[in-house]
């Protein structure tokens, strides 16, 4: 598929750049109600996985190639052409985007109209044919999902990967960004527990050998009650975590590389400023039937793309409520313990995550039965009781 672009740079540019001054003049003024499109937008487009993580968020919705409803056809993008010209990133982020046999001509759509797009990968499926391709139409960024520093550690968290094989595909990606796009930014994505922690310092000289400008570090989220991963969790291991990350985000620095991470335990203030979140103005996540949500932070949703004008849409009741309220002093349930950087490090809720309708006698019988000592500081109790606090 050769499609031309329907749009010169030039126009390409303008259109992007008068959307996002009147989005971001908007947003300055808290408008619930407002005209400008997001500047981005999360595609669905696979059902498919070629990776088994261990701790896996999303395993209930994983199918089989075979499935009928396994990959969305580049038709599905007909609902959102309209935004396509104005939108700043189209973000590829569900399961592994890249099997979708038609993805090269979801590159093409997305394309015509000179969109910027990222993907959100695993690294396996990254061929270098496949990294020249997308990088010479547009390719602005990549999360590659990186567990470990060492193969015996990535391969036994990332079951089904090889260590050996997901680099080479990432240094034929920094070849080919050096030529295609210098600006390209590769952001290897670090999944925090006990077993590859001790691995991060290392893994900055990973992060530098493959030429990622950006390193993220998440704490593991143990969804599964049967994982076995429990004791694997950041919030018993604080003073651990606390330590490795500041002395890796310090090498890092040295390096020109960022090091971003959700909250240190020991420097946590329950009282601390929060960063005002600008998503109800400038995101949409679709699913693969078009239900929105406002982003991926435990956000509800919000409305369907597919059974609205978009505008109706974008300014529906819950859109302005989530303006109005998101920056305030009594936002959404859900922004309260929001898990992209307004979670309580502390609370349990926040990494064991299937407790999180748990009452406290309930969570404390079971970490007794596991054997888990618990630091001090640890909340114990539901999230919810947290949000309405």
């Amino acid at each position: 598929m050769n499609a031309k672009p329907l749009l010169t740079l030039k126009e390409s540019s303008l259109l992007r750049s008068l959307n996002r001054e009147v989005n971001t003049l908007e947003r300055e003024q808290s408008l619930p109600v407002i005209g400008s499109r997001p500047l981005s937008l999360g595609f669905d487009i696979s059902n498919v996985c070629n990776c088994k993580c261990i701790f896996c968020l999303a395993e209930s919705g994983r199918k089989r190639h075979s499935e009928p409803d396994a990959f969305r056809t580049p038709d599905w993008l007909d609902h959102f052409e309209p935004l396509l010209p104005f939108i700043n990133l189209g973000i590829f982020s569900s399961f592994e985007a890249v099997l979708n046999p038609h993805f090269d001509e979801f590159v093409m759509r997305l394309y015509r109209y000179r969109t910027p797009f990222e993907v959100f990968t695993n690294g396996k499926a990254v061929t270098p044919e496949l990294s020249e391709y997308m990088l010479e139409r547009g390719l602005q960024s990549m999360h590659c999902s990186v567990h470990g520093a060492k193969p015996k550690t990535y391969e036994a968290i990332m079951q089904g990967n090889t260590f050996s094989k997901t680099l080479e595909n990432l240094m034929a990606l920094k070849h080919h960004a050096s030529k295609i796009n210098p600006n390209f930014t590769l952001i290897l994505v670090f999944c925090a527990m006990r077993r590859n922690i001790g691995e991060l310092m290392d893994y900055v000289d990973l992060a530098r050998r493959v030429g990622a400008r950006v390193i993220q570090v998440n704490y593991l989220l143990v969804t599964k009650e049967n994982s076995g991963l429990d004791q694997e969790a950041m919030c018993f291991h604080p003073l651990m975590y606390d330590k490795v990350v500041s002395m890796a985000r310090q090498k890092a620095a040295g390096m020109g590389i960022i090091l971003n991470h959700q909250p240190l335990f020991t420097t946590y203030q329950s009282n601390h400023t929060i960063e005002p979140c600008y998503r109800p103005w400038s995101h949409l996540n679709v699913s693969s039937t078009g239900s929105i949500q406002v982003c991926c932070g435990g956000s509800p949703v919000v409305g369907n793309m597919f059974d609205s004008d978009f505008f109706n849409l974008w300014n529906n009741e819950h859109f302005q409520q989530f303006r109005s309220t998101v920056n305030g002093s009594h936002p959404p349930a859900a922004c309260k313990v929001c898990s992209r950087g307004r979670e309580n490090p502390w609370h349990i809720g926040a990494h064991l995550t299937y407790m999180k309708h748990w009452d406290a006698t309930r969570i404390k019988d079971r970490l007794g039965a596991l054997g888990i000592s618990v630091p001090a500081p640890v909340i114990i109790g539901s999230t919810e009781a947290l949000a309405v606090a």
